[in-house]
């Protein structure tokens, strides 16, 4: 699933994607994110948006530790930023993935995503 996402929408700008392989691991895909790049004029969630429009569920990254509500209502990382979670955060989205995913699904999930940035 991963390296069909990525062989799809390595043309596309505006958008990150993630590693297939670093020093130290390698990419299983449980879930394919993307980050929008900071020149996009919307988010990850307005992004999510435009796909529900068409059909597409994605889901947003994981919420930064220092502004997950319980953490917060317990007074902990009171004051703290982390610049780049936060962004990554707000400008990431999981595009549909699974086992039951099938070639021409992830095709037309592609094809929304290039229209919905275009």
């Amino acid at each position: 699933m991963g390296q069909k996402y990525t062989e799809l929408l390595s043309s596309v700008t505006g958008i990150g994607l993630p590693l297939h392989r670093t020093g130290y691991a390698e990419n299983i895909y449980w879930v394919y994110g993307v980050v929008l790049d900071d020149e996009r004029p919307f988010d990850a969630e307005e992004m999510m948006k435009r796909l529900a429009d068409r059909k597409v569920g994605a889901r947003p990254f994981f919420w930064p530790m220092h502004e997950q509500p319980v953490f917060v209502s317990m007074g902990l990382f009171k004051g703290e930023r982390c610049p780049k979670a936060e962004r990554i955060a707000r400008r990431g989205l999981y595009l549909p993935s699974g086992l039951a995913l099938t070639g021409p699904q992830i095709e037309q999930v592609v094809q929304n995503v290039k229209e919905v940035l275009a």
